[in-house]
């Protein structure tokens, strides 16, 4: 059995229930969400953003993977937004059925390394790559000439 993080984010009210329902199925759509927001620049010298839009909001206890919290907390804190509004636009981009209809094409994997964490000094690197999937369900790393197929 995997091992679950159990946290909590922050919904607008009128998308919780997807969440609630069907976070298994909207996570598969997460390699695509993040691959969008992750064409916007790495935010610095500003603060965090949150999912406020003015309506009202449900606090969800959700369970991930440690591999699924790891991804979405990178990102967020790349952007400089919060995971809650991450589960949003991705709840957001499940709803289009336009987008169901589109096969999965992409896994991803999540790394990271701390050459140095110590008092006088922390380097943290992390990296987030995203591989191409095939026809056949294998792997191909970003740039393989298998990639294509």
């Amino acid at each position: 059995m995997k091992t679950h993080l159990i946290t909590s984010v922050s919904l607008p009210a009128d998308v919780s229930r997807y969440w609630q329902k069907h976070h298994k199925e909207i996570l598969l759509f997460a390699e695509r969400y993040l691959r969008l927001r992750m064409r916007r620049p790495v935010r610095r010298s500003t603060t965090r953003s949150y999912n406020r839009s003015g309506t009202a909001f449900a606090i969800i206890t959700t369970r991930f993977t440690p591999a699924e919290y790891d991804t979405l907390h990178y990102v967020a804190a790349a952007l400089r937004v919060s995971v809650s509004s991450l589960v949003a636009g991705l709840i957001k981009l499940w709803l289009k059925p336009s987008r169901r209809a589109i096969q999965r094409f992409f896994a991803t994997n999540y790394d990271w390394h701390a050459p140095k964490w110590d008092p006088e000094a922390g380097f943290i690197e992390e990296n987030l790559t995203f591989w191409r999937i095939n026809h056949k369900n294998t792997l191909h790393p970003p740039n393989s000439p298998l990639q294509a197929q």
